[in-house]
C-alpha cells in the first residue's frame, strides 16, 4: 500500500468522504454499522488488490485496485438508482422478484426466532442474508457491500488461478483485472440474490480441486479438502442442484488432466468421492435448513419435459424462440442444448429497448437490462477467444494440463445452466459469467491472431445462420 499512486490515493479519499457523507445522510437503520462496513470493505479490498499485485509479481495488475474503487462507487450508485426504490412491497410495481423476497424473508426469519415461515426451494440463501442482517442491521446497503467484497474474493481467487495455470506470461495479462467491472456482475452484486454468491462458490470448489489435482502448486490436501469442501457445503444449502455440474467438472478433470503428483490417481478418486458425498448429502442438508425435499431424478425429469415443469404455464410471446426450444423428451434436451446455450449468451438481445422513464423512476428491470445488454454484447463479440483458448488448451493438455481447468469448469457449468432450466433465466448465467470472461482472457493472451481469426469466421457464420433463422421464424412464419 506504500506504493499506492497519487491518483489512487485521491480517488480513495474522494470515495471515502463522499461515501460517508451520502450513506450517513440516507441510511436510517444501523447507520454506524453501515459506515464501518463501507470503510472496512473499501480499504480491505484495496489492500487485497495490492497483495494480488505483489504475489503475482506483475506491476501492471495494480489497476485491479483502481477498478475496485470504481466498483464500490458504481455499487452504491446502482443501489440507490435501481434497487432501493423497489424494496418497498407496498409501492413497488414489480414486486415478486426473488431477490426482493429474499430481502423480506431474511428479516422475517429473524423475527420468527430463526424458524422458517416462508417456503423456498433453497432456504440457505435466506439464512445467509438473515445472518448478515442479524449481525450488522437490516438495510440494503450492507448486503450490497458484502456482496461486492465476496465477489472481489472470488475474482481475486480466479485471477491468481489464471496466472498459475498459464504456461507463460504475456504483456496482456493485466487485462484480467477488468473482471471486476463486468456490468452484469456489478448489477447483481447490488441485490440480495444468490447468483453472485454461487458464482464465487463454484469458482472456489472447482478450481481449488483442479489446481491440486494437476499438482502445479504447493497446496496441501487437507487445505484443498477444507476449502473445496466448505464451498460444496455452502452450495448444497444455497442451490443444491448445482452440485451436479461441480461433480461432473471434477470428474472430467480427473479423467482428462494428467497429474504431476506421486499419488495422482488416488487423489483424483478422493476428490471425486468428496463430490459424490456432497451430492448424496444434498437432500439431508435441505431438510435441515427447512428447504424442499430435493429429488435429483425428479429434477432431471422436469428439465426434459415441459409437461412436468411449471414453465408450461408461463406466458410466451408470439413465435417465441424460447418456447420453441423447450424440450419435451430426453433426446430433445440434448438436441436443443447448443441453441439454448446461444440463447443464454444473447439474452435479452436482439431487443435493446430500455425505457428512460423507468430508469429515472428506479425500476430494477430497466436498470437490469441496462447492465445485462452490454454484457451480452461483450460475450458474443469475445466468444471466438473462448473457442480459440479452449481449443489450444485441449491440444496441449498432455504437456500443460493446467490451462484446461478453467475451460472445463466453464463449459460444464454453462451447459448445466442452459440445459437445467426450461425457461432462459438471464440471471442464472451469472454463475458462469466470470468463467466465460476468464476463458476469453486465456484466448486473448495465449492464442495467435491467425487462430483467433479462424474461430471468429466460424462464429460469424454460426451467428449469421441463427440470425437468419430468427428473422424467418419470427416474421415470415
Amino acid at each position: 500500500m506504500r506504493s499506492m499512486s497519487l491518483w489512487r490515493t485521491i480517488l480513495l479519499q474522494l470515495l471515502l468522504w463522499l461515501g460517508v457523507y451520502w450513506l450517513g445522510s440516507t441510511v436510517h437503520i444501523a447507520v454506524l454499522n453501515t459506515l464501518a462496513i463501507f470503510i472496512l470493505v473499501t480499504i480491505s479490498g484495496l489492500w487485497l488488490c495490492h497483495r494480488t499485485r505483489v504475489s503475482l509479481k506483475d506491476p501492471r495488475i495494480s489497476l485491479l485496485g483502481t477498478f475496485w474503487l470504481f466498483k464500490i462507487a458504481i455499487t452504491i450508485f446502482l443501489l440507490y438508482a435501481g434497487w432501493i426504490p423497489e424494496l418497498d412491497e407496498a409501492i413497488s410495481v414489480s414486486w415478486g422478484y426473488d431477490p426482493q423476497r429474499y430481502f423480506r424473508d431474511a428479516w422475517k426469519l429473524i423475527e420468527n426466532g430463526w424458524n422458517p415461515v416462508v417456503g423456498s426451494n433453497y432456504q440457505g440463501i435466506i439464512y445467509y442474508f438473515a445472518g448478515i442482517f442479524y449481525l450488522f442491521g437490516h438495510n440494503p446497503v450492507i448486503p450490497a457491500l458484502i456482496n461486492a467484497f465476496v465477489t472481489l474474493l472470488g475474482t481475486r481467487f480466479l485471477i491468481r488461478c489464471a496466472y498459475t495455470f498459464s504456461a507463460e506470461r504475456t504483456g496482456k495479462d493485466w487485462t484480467i483485472a477488468c473482471l471486476l467491472l463486468v456490468p452484469e456482475v456489478l448489477w447483481y452484486d447490488v441485490m440480495t440474490s444468490r447468483e453472485t454468491l454461487m458464482l464465487v462458490l463454484i469458482l472456489i470448489a472447482a478450481l481449488s480441486a483442479g489446481k491440486y489435482m494437476v499438482g502445479i502448486c504447493r497446496a496441501s490436501l487437507s487445505g484443498t479438502l477444507l476449502l473445496s469442501g466448505a464451498a460444496f457445503a455452502a452450495i448444497l444449502m444455497v442451490r443444491t442442484s448445482m452440485v451436479i455440474p461441480l461433480v461432473v467438472s471434477i470428474t472430467a478433470m480427473a479423467l482428462i488432466l494428467k497429474s504431476h503428483r506421486t499419488l495422482g490417481p488416488v487423489l483424483k478418486v478422493l476428490l471425486i468421492a468428496m463430490g459424490v458425498g456432497a451430492l448424496l448429502a444434498g437432500p439431508l442438508i435441505q431438510q435441515f435448513t427447512g428447504g424442499y425435499n430435493i429429488d435429483y431424478f425428479a429434477t432431471l425429469n422436469r428439465i426434459q419435459s415441459v409437461e412436468a415443469n411449471v414453465a408450461a404455464h408461463d406466458e410466451w410471446s408470439e413465435n417465441s424462440i424460447g418456447l420453441l426450444l423447450v424440450p419435451s423428451s430426453a433426446w430433445q434436451s440434448i438436441v436443443f442444448l447448443l441453441p439454448r446455450m446461444l440463447l443464454y449468451l444473447a439474452t435479452p438481445l436482439p431487443n435493446i429497448y430500455i425505457s428512460l422513464t423507468e430508469l429515472i423512476s428506479g425500476s430494477w428491470s430497466a436498470w437490469q437490462r441496462l447492465m445485462v445488454i452490454p454484457t451480452s454484447a461483450m460475450m458474443l463479440l469475445g466468444f471466438p477467444f473462448v473457442l480459440a483458448g479452449t481449443a489450444q488448451a485441449w491440444r496441449n493438455r498432455k504437456r500443460f494440463p493446467a490451462p484446461l481447468i478453467i475451460p472445463i469448469t466453464f463449459w460444464v457449468t454453462f451447459a448445466s445452466v442452459a440445459g437445467g432450466n426450461l425457461i432462459v433465466h438471464g440471471r442464472y448465467r451469472l454463475m458462469f459469467t466470470l468463467l466465460l470472461f476468464a476463458c476469453m482472457w486465456q484466448g486473448y493472451t495465449c492464442c495467435r491472431t491467425r487462430e483467433v481469426r479462424r474461430w471468429t469466421l466460424r462464429w460469424i457464420v454460426l451467428l449469421a445462420m441463427c440470425a437468419l433463422f430468427y428473422l424467418v421464424y419470427k416474421f415470415l412464419i
